[in-house]
Order: structure tokens, then sequence, then C-alpha cells
């Protein structure tokens, strides 16, 4: 196992930390046990970061087909980025379901602060990236023929 799906490993066990943490302020209710709707928003919240870095996971550690950590952390960021674009804006379901959408755009988006500049560093280089720097047009046979003349 290489070094990036040791990261992954360290962030989906961080995030589920995270998500138990959130949990046991239901376990571990105050004196009046009341649960209040940041709690809620956090479970939510932790459970979504966390689903991410367990697809990178799945993908580096599963069963059947298993890919290498960069393979898996470029299509899990490409799922949250789909995520975030093609998301259906939530009309219907009231308050309960705007903040769960909510939830899920903002453990996309943590997901993709994670490792953007991991994924940049793993990113191919583009066609535009990969071109020699433009050193002007090549010299004509009668402009090099001139030069050879005027050096002494």
């Amino acid at each position: 196992m290489g070094r990036l799906e040791d990261q992954a490993v360290r962030h989906a066990n961080t995030a589920r930390w995270e998500l138990s943490e959130a949990l046991n302020r239901i376990a571990c209710l105050d004196e009046e046990g009341t649960l209040h709707d940041k709690d809620l928003a956090r479970i939510a919240y932790a459970y979504q970061r966390m689903s991410w870095w367990q697809q990178v996971t799945d993908l580096t550690h599963g069963r059947e087909d298993t890919v290498d950590g960069a393979t898996a952390l470029l299509a899990v960021r490409q799922r949250a980025q789909e995520l975030l674009l093609n998301a259906r804006p939530v009309s219907n379901g009231g308050l309960f379901a705007l903040a769960m959408a909510e939830c899920r755009r903002g453990g996309a988006r943590a997901f993709l602060d994670a490792t953007e500049k991991l994924a940049e560093a793993l990113a191919l280089p583009s066609d535009h990236d990969t071109r020699p720097a433009d050193t002007g047009s090549p010299a004509t046979a009668t402009e090099r023929t001139s030069a050879s003349e005027h050096r002494p």
C-alpha cells in the first residue's frame, strides 16, 4: 500500500471519528435531554464527509477491482464535483430536505477542499502544459544564410 492510500485511510478514519463524536451527542444528551438542530446538522455533515472518504478507501481496498490511490482519489473527486454541479435544487420536502441537501453539498465541498492540492499534483498535464515554450517562428533558409554572412 502506498503513501496516498495511507493518507486516504487516515482521512477516512478521521472522518469516522468526527462522525462518532457527533453521534455521541445523542447518546450523552445534556440534563435537559435536548437535541438541537445544530447537533443533527453536525451528524449529517460528518456522515457526508465520511462517505466521500469511504468511497476512496472502498476503491483502494475493495474486494474486487481495486485501483491505486491516485485513480481512486481522482474518480471520487469527479463524483463530488458532479454532485456540486448537477445537484437538483430541493423545492419540496421542507426544511429537513433542504438541510440534508446542504449537508451533502457541504460534505462534497469539504472533500474537494481536502484533496485539492493532492489532486492538482496527480492530474495529468494537458496538451497546453506539455508543449515546449514558443521560441518564435523557425528561421527560413534566407534568414539563416544572411545571419551567417554577417558573423565576424
